[in-house]
């Protein structure tokens, strides 16, 4: 299978999504294709037996296509990598040979021509614009090839092996599809909600939509995707300076924000959000050159509750550092090798306090990571491993993690875990924090 035709399977999510690499190949050269036509289009084959029509239409409706800068319909399910002017080239001659060598287009049915399916796939929910774009480009590659299918000239002539179809790697072209965009949304954002929701989500925010209108309910409730969208209009991400995003420098107060403080360059939904909206910006300005620059997901998965912690009689030293907890939970041999639990917020030093909701973790792919999507832990006894960032490591590098050496005290909790602000679970901070 040539490289072009692989593209285009994964383009469409018709291959498995493996991460091997495909080999890079050009269209090769080839014999002249024996005039044999069978289309539906009797007016069209007739219309075609002028030498200069499939050149005329070349002209005049596949090189605009060629030469406009604006978006062709293959954005729609493609971020970045996979345009329908890859597939065509400067001449006629050149496009039709080297399509045809790469089983693009059929010169024997040409209603049948890969190309053409592949301009026709639509995505669920495709707004009108798109689909009347997605109809020119179909209207014009069909009349083009079935002229020129008819022309022996141009079935005569033998690609070139000029490159034709994305170039991008088969693992970047993937990548940027917007399913999996989507994923990555869901997996880092949409999952981390819940800290916006009493200002952003529609079912919470009366008041804040009577103050400041309705646009600071850029949550859509049940609807990732539609929300996504709303945040990319609202512009709350910045494809071109991704850390100066409104949605990381408002929650962080580095522009004003009238909710208040939310999140601190370092801690994990800063992570996350940073995750994401690097990744996007990337794909938006061409992707990614190599499938080894192509970022790995987290080896966790997590979920945001409302079940609260309070750790009661934190030193006053601590004072606006970032602390973080990590839950691990009894077994039968001991405590539980991976956290299930964590949350980190800044310490309020004067009232001697943090308090904070739990996100539930588990590693990716597990069956734990299944079970945290019910977003309730289970009661029992656990261990809570608390961490403070004395040293600021974390606001120097976002990407920083904090670690044995940032670790102040454990301390054993028992609960029941119930969910909701007023029934948050409180322990004691440890009396001999290790130094």
């Amino acid at each position: 299978m040539s490289r072009l035709l692989l593209s285009l399977l994964v383009c469409s999510g018709l291959t498995a999504c493996s991460h091997e690499s495909a080999p890079v190949t050009t269209p090769t050269a080839t014999a002249p294709v024996a005039p044999m036509i069978s289309t539906t289009s009797g007016a069209a084959a007739t219309t075609a037996a002028d030498p200069q029509t499939a050149q005329q239409i070349f002209v005049q409706r596949i090189l605009p296509i060629f030469q406009s800068k604006n978006p062709s319909s293959c954005t729609e399910c493609h971020l970045s990598g996979v345009h329908l002017q890859d597939y065509i080239l400067p001449s006629q001659e050149a496009t039709f040979a080297n399509l045809v060598a790469a089983g693009l287009i059929d010169a024997k049915r040409p209603d049948e021509s890969k190309i053409l399916k592949f301009i026709q796939r639509t995505p669920p929910g495709s707004p009108l614009i798109n689909q009347k774009v997605r109809e020119q480009e179909y209207a014009a590659f069909r009349e083009w090839i079935i002229a020129a299918v008819a022309q022996p000239d141009l079935l005569n002539v033998a690609a070139d092996g000029q490159p034709i179809g994305p170039q991008a790697p088969i693992e970047s072209i993937r990548h940027a599809r917007r399913d999996q965009v989507l994923a990555s949304f869901v997996d880092n954002i949409w999952h981390e909600v819940g800290r916006c929701a009493a200002c952003h989500s529609p079912d919470r925010n009366q008041k804040q939509v009577a103050e400041h209108g309705e646009q600071v309910s850029w949550i859509v409730l049940n609807d990732p995707q539609a929300t996504l969208d709303r945040m990319l209009n609202a512009d709350l991400i910045n494809a071109t300076e991704p850390e100066k995003s409104l949605l990381l420098q408002k929650p962080t107060l580095q522009v004003e924000h009238g909710g208040g403080q939310k999140a601190v360059a370092g801690d994990r939904t800063y992570k996350q959000f940073r995750r994401f909206i690097d990744d996007y910006a990337q794909m938006a300005h061409g992707g990614y050159a190599t499938a080894a620059e192509i970022p790995q997901p987290s080896d966790e998965v997590s979920y945001i509750t409302e079940i609260w912690l309070k750790l009661t009689g934190v030193p006053a030293k601590y004072d606006k550092q970032l602390l973080q907890v990590d839950l691990y939970r009894a077994t039968d041999s001991g405590w539980s090798t991976e956290r299930v639990a964590t949350s980190d917020r800044l310490i309020f030093g004067p009232q001697n306090l943090w308090q904070h909701s739990l996100s539930l973790i588990a590693p990716r792919d597990s069956a734990a990571a299944k079970e945290i999507a019910s977003l309730k832990l289970p009661p029992g006894k656990y261990l809570a491993k608390i961490y403070v960032d004395q040293t600021g490591k974390l606001q120097q590098d976002y990407s920083a993690e904090l670690d044995a050496s940032d670790l102040v005290g454990e301390v054993e909790v028992t609960s029941k875990w119930p969910a909701g602000y007023g029934k948050m679970t409180t322990i004691a901070f440890p009396s001999s924090p290790q130094e």
